[in-house]
């Protein structure tokens, strides 16, 4: 106890009245649910300075790396001079021929649908010009 008679029971956080968890919660995920629809809708209405906002952003990453890079070439190991591009057909062949195949049955879909719509026009175009 102080001299006072004071029990300083203001300042003391403890002694203010709690309130359940569960309240204090739910107002926080109000808020950010709030502060998102907020954010979302500004953004949906000015999308200018977020585009140049994320230009800059990036044009300063960019920037830093690139001055942040050394510009003395590093050594080179043998490997890096080796051709490895001599694996990359032997790899895509599959998807070139799948590729192809499906391309040559577009186009018969394609001849097939045209026919169809086609040859009525062509008829009449020779009804009206005999």
């Amino acid at each position: 106890m102080n001299e006072h008679g004071n029990d300083f029971v203001e300042d003391d956080p403890m002694a203010a009245p709690r309130q359940p968890r569960g309240d204090i919660w739910e107002q926080t995920k109000h808020r950010a649910t709030a502060a998102r629809e907020r954010t979302e809708f500004f953004l949906r209405e000015n999308p200018v300075p977020l585009i140049i906002g994320a230009l800059g952003l990036g044009l300063a990453i960019g920037l830093a790396i690139r001055f942040s890079s050394d510009e003395k070439e590093k050594p080179k190991s043998p490997i890096d001079n080796f051709n490895w591009s001599f694996l990359s057909l032997p790899l895509l062949w599959p998807a070139l021929k799948s590729l192809k195949e499906k391309y040559d049955d577009s186009t018969d879909v394609v001849k097939e649908n045209v026919d169809r719509y086609a040859r009525p026009i062509r008829k009449r175009w020779k009804t009206w010009t005999h």
